[in-house]
């Protein structure tokens, strides 16, 4: 086993409190699939099976699309949200992993992005923080979303902050 499938494994039971066989929905297939879902619907098995596993309760999710970083393609990910005032913030958490998530790394350099929130396509501006820069912000998340202390606490032992994306309309409507 490589390194990387290595850290996949302990990430995938880590992120499922150790019930790994609750998340069924996985890989390429199964995230397609999900995006899908939250498409059409606004719901997302993939959040439903995590927050099960880790017996919290489901959090809303929408869809984020960033321009690639190098390919200037279009790329999309359901995301778990936390509003927070008139915006929306999404944890770039990759399980606690030793990396940042590709949607985030695209955001850095992209800023404007989009949302399917409620079936309802949005242009959003994005703006990457952390818990280091925005402790508030990262006391909100976490007050909603209690499984991001654990992922911040396994990130740091890689030497990475947990980022915060926060999503704000460009029309200056609320998202909320």
């Amino acid at each position: 086993m490589s390194r990387g499938d290595r850290i996949g494994a302990e990430t995938r039971s880590f992120a499922s409190y150790g019930r790994s066989w609750l998340v069924i929905i996985r890989g390429p297939r199964g995230m397609a699939f999900d995006r899908f879902l939250v498409r059409r619907t606004g719901f997302s098995l993939v959040s439903l099976q995590y927050a099960l596993a880790g017996r919290f309760p489901y959090n809303p999710t929408l869809l984020l699309t960033t321009v690639g970083r190098r390919s200037g393609q279009l790329r999309d990910a359901a995301l778990p949200y936390v509003p927070h005032g008139t915006d929306l913030v999404v944890v770039g958490s990759k399980g606690g992993g030793p990396t940042d998530p590709a949607w985030v790394v695209n955001a850095r350099h992209h800023e404007l992005c989009w949302i399917v929130l409620r079936r309802k396509t949005i242009a959003v501006r994005a703006r990457v923080t952390d818990g280091e820069r925005d402790p508030e912000l990262f006391a909100h998340v976490v007050a909603h979303k209690p499984n991001v202390g654990r992922y911040a606490e396994r990130a740091a032992g890689f030497g990475r902050q947990i980022p915060l994306v926060v999503l704000s309309a460009v029309s200056g409507e609320s998202l909320t």
